[in-house]
């Protein structure tokens, strides 16, 4: 393990990003439980209220939750500053997350008869998950950014992080549009057309490029990897923010005709270039993806340790999704735009094989997104326990005696059996992409891989405790 560079000394308790861990799971039950009520009506669009409100549990009640306790645990480690009173912080931290989430998923469901929701106060839920989220995930990101504001030499991990973090409060600023637009339709009907954009900045500005920033820490780290090429960890993840930046200028200029009654306007929207400066942007995002999942699956290729592992099975199976869903998207957005009857030909072709923009989606965020929170999860949480029990030890020998190794705390077997819970859940995803009949396996397999993530965390926890109290006892004699 490659620990060069890191900075130990300000570590929260191993509570505060357990805290964050064991919420997870418990909005994988909820989204497992949308699906096995909604059925098959919900896989047929995106737009349906059940799509929305599990794909919202899931980015926000599992991704984003876990990232913000892997994000307390790695600021200290990684840039040197810790939050003061970091306890009482995340916890007021997941509160407000907690009740965003649960009003956003409340709101989305309150016109849907199968769940028997009083529909009369959902613009209520509406608003109160946008405050929560404001005050709660908002204020968070800010904080951060505060905190590391002054770091002039940071690493390229806390580099490609801030510019995650930043996503973030721009994914805030449009969900707020977006908030408006529903809340008040007659006065931000130009909102509806900022949903990509929202997605976009949600799915690659915050969640992806806080991945790629953490990779380039960690895959050395913990997995003896060689470090990524300058020109991919300094310049590539820029290259993504500003590509991003420019698609949703692009995207705004493009929506002013809808709402704006300007003869000067209309007559630029009109013309080819913005639609074509837009499509150009969305491939170069595309490349970007795909270059960075090519480059990552080359080192760890080359990494030292050749043993089978877990979550190297895991950071596999999330790139190769990545480099998937982005080549097809590059593809239908190639063939789309080259007129003809061929584009006709190869989106029948495409959606034949179940591969509609709603797959595609379901792909990144199951297969990318999550395999890699897996592949951390099952790294971090054991690693955690051990470094905070050996730094209770001190100096002390008989302490040390105590201490065990990491996967006496979390075992390989343990490890690979998760693995294969979430590989039966992409597999459960990818055959009710292609037939919605077989949801009710989905949303058993959901329960069945975070119903054992928690049992596992849970293991470690107590055993964690067992040993940090023998550490006490020893410590006193």
């Amino acid at each position: 393990m490659n620990l060069a560079g890191l900075d130990f000394d300000n570590i929260p308790p191993f509570s505060v990003p357990m805290r964050f861990f064991f919420v997870a799971p418990v909005f994988a039950f909820i989204s497992a439980l949308i699906i096995a009520v909604a059925g098959e009506s919900m896989w047929l669009t995106r737009w349906h209220p059940a799509t929305l409100a599990v794909t919202h549990a899931i980015v926000l009640g599992i991704i984003t939750m876990i990232m913000c306790g892997a994000i307390l645990q790695l600021l200290p480690v990684l840039a040197g500053k810790s939050f003061p009173k970091v306890k009482l912080i995340s916890t007021l931290t997941m509160i407000l997350m907690v009740t965003g989430t649960l009003s956003l998923i409340r709101a989305f469901l309150a016109n849907m008869p199968e769940f028997g929701l009083d529909s009369s106060h959902s613009n209520s839920f509406f608003a109160i998950s946008g405050i929560s989220f404001t005050l709660g995930l908002g204020g968070f990101i800010c904080a951060i950014l505060w905190l590391i504001r002054q770091r002039t030499q940071a690493s390229v991990s806390i580099n490609t992080m801030r510019l995650g973090f930043i996503a973030m409060l721009v994914v805030g600023i449009i969900a707020s549009l977006l908030l408006a637009g529903y809340l008040f339709a007659s006065q931000f009907n130009i909102t509806k057309q900022l949903t990509d954009s929202h997605a976009s900045w949600g799915l690659v500005g915050w969640i992806s490029l806080v991945i790629i920033g953490v990779s380039f820490q960690v895959l050395p780290m913990f997995h003896v990897a060689p470090a990524f090429p300058s020109w991919c960890s300094r310049y590539l993840p820029e290259f993504l923010f500003i590509t991003l930046l420019i698609y949703t200028l692009v995207t705004l200029v493009i929506t002013q005709s809808v709402v704006i009654d300007s003869l000067v306007l209309e007559s630029i929207v009109d013309t080819a270039v913005w639609p074509l400066m837009q499509t150009i942007c969305i491939g170069l995002l595309q490349l970007s993806l795909m270059v960075y999942a090519v480059t990552a699956m080359h080192c760890l290729y080359r990494r030292k340790r050749k043993i089978s592992d877990a979550s190297v099975t895991c950071w596999f199976i999330a790139l190769t999704c990545l480099l998937m869903c982005c080549a097809i998207s590059f593809v239908m957005n190639l063939v789309m735009n080259l007129g003809g009857n061929s584009v006709v030909t190869a989106e029948v072709w495409l959606l034949s094989f179940g591969w509609s923009p709603l797959t595609l989606a379901s792909v990144f965020i199951y297969g990318w997104i999550l395999s890699v929170i897996m592949a951390m999860i099952i790294k971090i949480v054991p690693f955690l326990a051990y470094l905070h029990l050996q730094r209770q030890c001190g100096f002390h020998l008989q302490a040390f005696a105590l201490l065990p190794n990491m996967h006496e705390l979390l075992s390989k077997t343990r490890m690979q059996y998760l693995l294969y819970c979430h590989v039966f859940s992409l597999f459960s995803l990818a055959l009710t992409l292609y037939n919605p009949e077989y949801y009710w396996l989905l949303s058993l397999a959901i329960v069945g891989q975070f119903g054992y993530l928690f049992v596992l965390m849970a293991k470690v926890s107590s055993r964690y405790r067992d040993i940090a109290k023998a550490i006490d006892e020893a410590l006193l004699t």
